[in-house]
């Protein structure tokens, strides 16, 4: 029996407790921490902002320590320093302490447990239904974001104490490291299986295996290679805004539904709650959509979704608006963000896949961080959220239209 689902239902819970819970959960938390503390909204943004920063910067780390500890170990590493941070937070009285636990802990943490790591191992496992396994994996965040958002919202609601949300997300980073512990292979040979768990030799002469219209290299891509190609910073631009959209809606959204627009504290840690289900939905739908259809198609589709999100969150004041803005924003962020790792394992292969990732996350994440700081500082020079959510309707075109018009490294028309 191929042991390799049993290894994406591992990582699909570790993803679910550490991202799931831990990142999303956060957010839930934020208004009750700035009310408490007294922070002005800028000064909280710092937090994701940072956050946003380490866990880009701490990818290529996390490259390294899969190659020298194994992608498994390091998922372990992540969830204990995760859990650190979320107990430092716990004890938080000032803006250092929150920015060290939640921007350098957690930030590290999340990187060395996540994407890179997990999506490593999923390259190793699976070939041909790699998509649909790596849309499992990356559906987990919605599906703990759905649950964690309004949960721990609810949770600060009726204790009045936001710390107890902390040690929650510190336990469950915790328990992420005992699953990786007890149920993670590295790589099918350790357990005597191959990738798919089928005995077949690659082909050796570098060309693409097709199925439908979706490109599978089975050339050898070294990292500076691929970042040598114009299709990777298209990738890159494209990710890029999907990245900044969901930081200013995950950093903001609550706040200004709760503060600004007067709705149920409840009400707005639901809608977060919502876009985490909907982008889990659609992680898992682009996921299994990505083994038939090229996932760049996905990737500008999904942010053309995601841009019409941002412009709803602009003018939704009401409980239905709400639901529909989530919706949508949701479903669109899943599916253009599951496609990341998908299009970089389709195009440049498993050798480099991990330094490849962590390298795409370097350049991506930081441009989060400063989406949300600058949504932060925004409302407090201008108290008001348009200029952002709407400019950033504005420049997502571009990519959307770039990724219509790209092709793969080598890719040549048939006939």
């Amino acid at each position: 029996m191929f042991d390799g689902w049993k290894i994406a239902a591992a990582l699909c819970a570790v993803y679910f407790l550490s991202v799931g819970v831990g990142f999303y959960g956060f957010a839930a938390v934020l208004p009750a921490m700035i009310i408490d503390l007294g922070w002005t909204r800028g000064n909280a943004s710092v937090g994701y902002a940072l956050l946003s920063v380490v866990i880009g910067l701490s990818a290529p780390l996390a490259a390294v320590s899969v190659r020298r500890i194994g992608a498994r170990n390091t998922i372990i590493v992540g969830g204990v320093v995760s859990a650190g941070g979320a107990l430092l937070t716990y004890f938080t009285h000032s803006l250092l302490q929150y920015y060290i636990g939640v921007g350098v802990a957690i930030g590290i943490g999340l990187s060395f447990q996540t994407l890179v790591p997990g999506g490593q191992i999923l390259t190793n496992w699976f070939l041909r239904r790699r998509s649909l396994a790596m849309g499992l994996f990356l559906a987990m965040s919605g599906l703990g974001a759905f649950l964690s958002a309004p949960g721990l919202a609810f949770l600060t609601d009726q204790t009045g104490n936001w710390r107890y949300a902390w040690l929650v997300m510190a336990a469950c980073n915790l328990l992420a490291s005992v699953i990786a512990w007890l149920y993670v292979k590295n790589h099918p040979s350790e357990v005597g299986q191959h990738q798919d768990g089928v005995d077949l030799a690659a082909p050796e002469d570098g060309t693409a295996i097709r199925k439908s219209r979706v490109y599978l290299t089975t050339s050898q891509w070294t990292a500076r290679d691929a970042l040598a190609t114009s299709s990777f910073w298209i990738i890159m631009f494209a990710s890029i805004l999907v990245t900044m959209g969901l930081a200013i809606n995950t950093s903001q959204s609550v706040i200004y539904l709760q503060l600004d627009r007067g709705l149920d504290p409840v009400i707005a840690g639901s809608a977060l709650g919502l876009v985490g289900l909907m982008n889990g939905l659609g992680r898992f739908s682009g996921g299994v959509l990505g083994d038939y259809i090229d996932p760049r198609l996905i990737m500008a589709g999904g942010l053309a979704v995601e841009l019409i999100g941002m412009v709803l969150l602009n003018y939704t004041d009401t409980a239905a608006m709400v639901y529909v803005f989530a919706i949508v924003f949701g479903f669109g962020y899943g599916h253009a963000y599951v496609t990341l790792p998908a299009i970089i394992a389709n195009y440049f292969g498993p050798h480099d896949y991990a330094k490849i990732l962590g390298r795409s996350h370097l350049i991506v994440v930081p441009f989060g961080a400063v989406a949300s700081a600058a949504a932060g500082y925004a409302y407090d020079q201008w108290h008001s959220y348009t200029i952002i959510f709407l400019g950033f309707a504005a420049i997502s075109v571009a990519p959307v239209v770039m990724l219509l018009l790209m092709r793969p490294p080598g890719w040549q028309p048939s006939g």
